[in-house]
């Protein structure tokens, strides 16, 4: 039996067929230990009724369907509360008129937190969390509500936006008239922005030609329009170190931020992405997430309520309260902030989600944020931090380090 994850909707009579509402992930035993079924409900689409009511019709329907066994699988349910619980079908109660049988739950041994569940159901039960978060995560392909809309109206005329500073307005003059000395006197101004250039020069794949400690040789390196990327970084680094929220944290995000760019970096070949489109792919990680800084200057009272609300939760419980607390998905946030700026479209496409420009986009970015996310973990994001992490995207996030002592 290989993993997979199921859709589905449960009716009032108990009938259940796919659809919207909950979803169930199925993982064979690891090594060592049982198969695992873990149910939720969709945080995307809720069901209006709680997992302990819809729960013993999906484990009739994976148990006739699927040909799922009686006994040796650990069932399992998360309810919105982010509680973990065994479920513990009496198969006895099963006859010719019922397709669901009764079912008890209990806690696990340490309670009913994500650790305890873990602890007893080891790495089946890890696999199965990350299996509904790929579900969760997915940016959806819909058109955003009218709500949000108006959410993402607000916050792009909101006079808090973050921006970067002034080097970045003479960069852009001067990259408009392709002019490279231009754009190297402008960095050179500044030793903080000098540094983080020189660092990326120095970290990204023309280091192969030796360590350069010259800006003007950096900004040729590199080239003007990843140069650009670069100052609007590193200005944006150096001005939100602190911000309107107290409860955000805005290092973690910046480490988050590098690491996932790194890790998107280090997933080309895998991806079958040119290496010339590194620093493309570089930019993608490093922006994914730009809608959070942005939510935590323009609302951060918004932002304080999420953070007070997933302190300690588990990744499915984040999902849940961002869908409830925030008018519109973050992606949505980063996309909208990004028209600001003159990003490839690929890259901007990749981070609203839009696969339909380049699938190996897509799918590499994902993989980046969870290997980020184990790398480099920030609180805020629905995503597991136990996710193992490819030995070619902790490499990448060595080299990148330095790019992050200016801002340290």
């Amino acid at each position: 039996m290989n993993p997979l994850i199921h859709e589905l909707t449960v009716y009032p009579d108990g009938t259940v067929e796919s659809g919207r509402g909950l979803l169930a992930a199925v993982v064979p035993a690891a090594a060592e230990g049982v198969p695992v079924v873990l149910m939720s409900c969709d945080p995307r689409h809720d069901p209006g009724r709680p997992i302990g009511e819809l729960a013993p019709a999906v484990i009739g329907w994976l148990h006739k369907k699927l040909g799922m066994a009686a006994t040796g699988i650990c069932w399992a349910v998360i309810d919105n509360a982010g509680h973990y619980s065994e479920a513990l079908p009496d198969w006895t109660s099963l006859s010719s008129k019922t397709v669901s049988p009764s079912v008890d739950y209990r806690r696990f041994t340490g309670g009913t937190s994500s650790e305890a569940y873990f602890r007893d159901v080891g790495a089946a039960g890890e696999a199965a969390v990350e299996l509904l978060m790929t579900i969760i995560d997915k940016p959806g392909q819909e058109e955003s509500s009218l709500s949000a809309r108006k959410f993402l109206d607000t916050v792009n005329a909101h006079g808090k936006l973050p921006t970067p500073g002034m080097i970045f307005q003479k960069v852009e003059a001067a990259a408009a008239q392709d002019d490279i000395r231009a754009i190297a006197t402008a960095i050179q101004t500044d030793p903080v922005t000098s540094a983080s250039l020189i660092n990326s020069a120095n970290a990204a794949r023309f280091a192969a030609g030796g360590l350069t400690a010259s800006v003007p040789q950096a900004v040729t390196r590199l080239g003007i329009s990843f140069v650009r990327r670069i100052v609007f970084v590193a200005e944006m680094m150096a001005r939100y170190q602190r911000g309107a929220c107290s409860t955000f944290n805005y290092r973690g995000y910046w480490l988050n931020a590098i690491a996932t760019g790194a890790a998107m970096r280090a997933l080309l070949d895998e991806h079958k992405i040119p290496a010339h489109l590194a620093d493309d792919a570089f930019s993608t990680g490093l922006m994914s997430g730009i809608g959070w800084l942005v939510l935590a200057e323009t609302f951060p009272d918004l932002m304080t309520r999420y953070l007070q609300r997933c302190q300690g939760s588990d990744p499915i419980s984040k999902a849940r309260a961002q869908r409830e607390i925030f008018p519109s998905e973050i992606y949505r946030v980063s996309d909208c902030y990004l028209q600001r700026f003159a990003f490839p479209d690929v890259v901007r496409a990749t981070i609203a989600g839009r696969s339909d420009i380049d699938r190996h986009w897509y799918d590499a970015l994902a993989r980046a944020l969870r290997a980020a996310q184990g790398m480099a973990p920030l609180d805020c994001l629905a995503i597991p931090t136990n996710v193992p992490v490819p030995a070619p995207c902790r490499e990448e996030w060595q080299r990148w380090q330095g790019f992050l002592s200016p801002a340290s």
